[in-house]
């Protein structure tokens, strides 16, 4: 007696050509967001021609199986180096 093999479910979203795609997508660019890659992927219609949407977690899954991490990002806000707080702390240390 055999078993039979697991039957049901939603098959795999992404195949591998795909997946690699995503994966050279955030190589090639390392700043970019998870929400540009998402609409990235489903504009393309060339490597992503049957995907009409993917969530975020997808794509975060894909890139942890692939063992890809994105760069954070962390942006310093505008006024801190501005002329107005250098002048304020040059005041304050006075």
């Amino acid at each position: 007696i055999q078993r039979l093999p697991p039957l049901g479910g939603r098959g795999k979203l992404l195949n591998e050509e795909q997946e690699l795609a995503i994966v050279n997508m955030v190589i090639a660019d390392n700043e970019i967001k998870r929400k540009d890659t998402q609409s990235r992927v489903v504009e393309d219609n060339l490597v992503f021609g049957n995907i009409a949407a993917i969530s975020i977690t997808s794509i975060s899954r894909t890139l942890a199986k692939h063992r890809v991490r994105m760069k954070q990002l962390y942006k310093v806000p505008f006024e801190r180096n501005s002329e107005r707080i250098k002048e304020l702390r040059h005041q304050y240390v006075q």
